[in-house]
């Protein structure tokens, strides 16, 4: 019995020191891109694991993003936040994924498969959104900068 009680707490200390070493390994921000009117894209090597932990990164981040890669006024954007899975690609390698492409990058590995980890979606007269993959999480910034989860009601068939 002791000897089971004390696998168990070091198997919690370890996940827990894993855990913490993933959150505090900063984000990397390895390619953007913005079509200089609606949306950018982030390619990330990382994000951290809670929903919240994500959202909570591109607040802190999101007036740098909005400095450097300015999008029109008085309109809806959208940020898509994606993960660079491994690494840039081209259609040639990857035939049958669902690639993203992206035209500023002048060689052949200019793609990346399609792996969104948060996708923002910010409205000129609403509060922001936040969607979290896989999509079964949406989150409401509130106008006192509260998030809100949204709950979906799904009609029965």
């Amino acid at each position: 019995m002791k000897n089971k009680t004390l696998k168990t707490a070091a198997f919690l200390f370890i996940a827990s020191g894993l855990y913490n070493l993933w959150t505090l390994r900063p984000v990397d921000i390895l390619y953007i891109y913005s079509d200089a009117g609606w949306s950018v894209d982030l390619v990330v090597d990382h994000m951290p694991w809670t929903d919240r932990d994500k959202i909570d990164w591109y607040l802190a981040h999101q007036k740098q993003i909005k400095n450097k890669y300015p999008l029109l006024d008085g309109e809806q954007h959208n940020y898509y936040i994606w993960d660079i899975g491994n690494g840039f690609t081209n259609y040639n390698n990857s035939p049958h994924e669902d690639l993203l492409c992206f035209p500023t990058i002048k060689n052949d590995n200019n793609c990346i498969v399609k792996y969104p980890l948060l996708i923002v979606d910010e409205y000129p007269y609403r509060n922001a959104r936040f969607s979290v993959y896989p999509w079964e999480n949406e989150y409401e910034l509130t106008p006192e900068n509260k998030l809100e989860r949204i709950y979906h009601e799904y009609l029965p068939e």
